[in-house]
């Protein structure tokens, strides 16, 4: 197996504290994250249509910016070890 692969999968699986931390800085509770989800999956006229159009960008923007982070989080680790293993080596 590639080394790389194996550190991406090790980095996904430590980081849990991380994603935690950044889930409780976007979303108050587990239902707001579950509205988030609902409202990404729902389109906007539909929205527009129930009076929640705001709500449904808001919501979908904040997770899409949650998710970004996490994935933003271990591509920066990932690349800081590449980069330190390269040093050393």
């Amino acid at each position: 197996m590639n080394w790389n692969i194996l550190i991406l999968i090790i980095l996904l699986i430590i980081n849990y504290p991380v994603y935690r931390f950044l889930f409780n800085w976007f979303f108050y509770d587990e239902d707001e994250f579950e509205e988030s989800v609902r409202y990404s999956f729902t389109p906007n006229f539909i929205s527009f249509f129930r009076g929640e159009y705001w709500k449904d960008k808001f919501s979908t923007m904040r997770l899409k910016v949650y998710t970004i982070s996490c994935i933003a989080v271990v591509v920066l680790e990932f690349v800081l070890i590449n980069k330190v293993v390269a040093f050393f080596s």
